[in-house]
């Protein structure tokens, strides 16, 4: 699979900024309401902007099948969940959750750790389960369904790098690869002890032998422009020839100035600098809106019935 780096068009990458944007200010804002004691889990995607986006954006909606996992909070916005549909999610999770914590302590006496589970069925988004990594072989098996009825359609599977040591990880790359499916998985590698070199970081599939028919590519997870055109390649790849493609991006929590560099907001910031498109006002005016659009969201689910 061949590509080669040639810098999108100002207007496609402002609009990748935009929707990067709108993640991070979810994202915060869903984080402030688990400091309030409002939601009982937040994994925050900070750092895994570029990545979620930039290959979100690539999938064709209502057709392709999306299987998100926990961290995922960009992919569902990118695919057509709303900011106002994201809170309802955690508060009624929460909601649910208080409302059956004594009948729960009552039968069990172990501390089970919540999760976000993301379904937007409407738009082919599957529900993950709790277990990790059973999403790859359920897109699999998506997948074999898809090839059965000669559908152009590809299946697209997110994960951390902390599903790669299970075992439906491998049976699931291992079966996409044996059929030749039409399926990407997307493994999104937390590099950050690597921030001031991701290419330093070890690959975390050093210990796993993938299967032959499996293309894999490793790719830095925060640069927008890298990922966005890997994804366009992998899905046409897929698609057209069903070739089961797995994208190792590393990605970096932007946590303290020694990370900065590989804040996603600001690497595409930067690119749009090098193009002269970068208009501080039109900036401004984006983190305005967006930051008023995200609280109105916020204040219509806290006082949703």
């Amino acid at each position: 699979m061949q590509m080669t780096r040639t810098i999108p068009s100002a207007l496609l990458i402002r609009d990748l900024y935009a929707r990067m944007l709108l993640t991070r200010l979810v994202d915060d804002a869903a984080c402030k309401l688990y400091e309030q004691g409002q939601t009982d889990f937040v994994a925050s995607c900070r750092g895994h902007e570029a990545a979620q986006v930039g290959s979100a954006v690539c999938i064709e909606i209502g057709k392709d099948f999306t299987l998100p996992y926990y961290r995922d909070l960009g992919v569902v916005l990118s695919i057509g969940m709303t900011p106002h549909e994201v809170f309802r999610t955690h508060l009624q999770a929460h909601r649910y959750s208080t409302d059956t914590q004594d009948t729960h302590t009552a039968h069990t006496s172990e501390n089970t750790m919540p999760t976000a589970h993301w379904g937007y069925h409407k738009h082919n988004t599957v529900t993950g389960s709790a277990p990790v990594a059973t999403q790859i072989l359920h897109a699999a098996g998506i997948a074999f369904s898809s090839k059965l009825r000669k559908a152009a359609v590809v299946t697209i599977a997110y994960c951390g790098d902390g599903a790669t040591s299970e075992p439906d990880f491998l049976e699931g790359l291992r079966f996409a690869a044996l059929h030749q499916l039409p399926v990407i998985f997307i493994c999104e590698q937390d590099c950050t002890e690597c921030a001031h070199d991701l290419s330093e970081a070890p690959s975390c599939m050093h210990t796993i032998q993938l299967p032959a028919g499996l293309y894999h590519q490793r790719i830095d997870g925060t640069d927008i422009v890298t990922v966005h055109q890997s994804m366009q390649a992998a899905m046409q790849q897929a698609r057209e020839h069903h070739q089961p493609i797995l994208l190792e991006m590393c990605v970096s929590r932007p946590d303290s100035e020694n990370h900065l560099p590989h804040d996603p907001l600001l690497r595409c910031q930067y690119i749009l600098q090098e193009q002269n498109a970068w208009d501080q006002q039109w900036a401004d005016t984006l983190h305005e809106r967006l930051t008023a659009e995200v609280a109105q969201a916020l204040h219509d689910a806290l006082h949703d019935p």
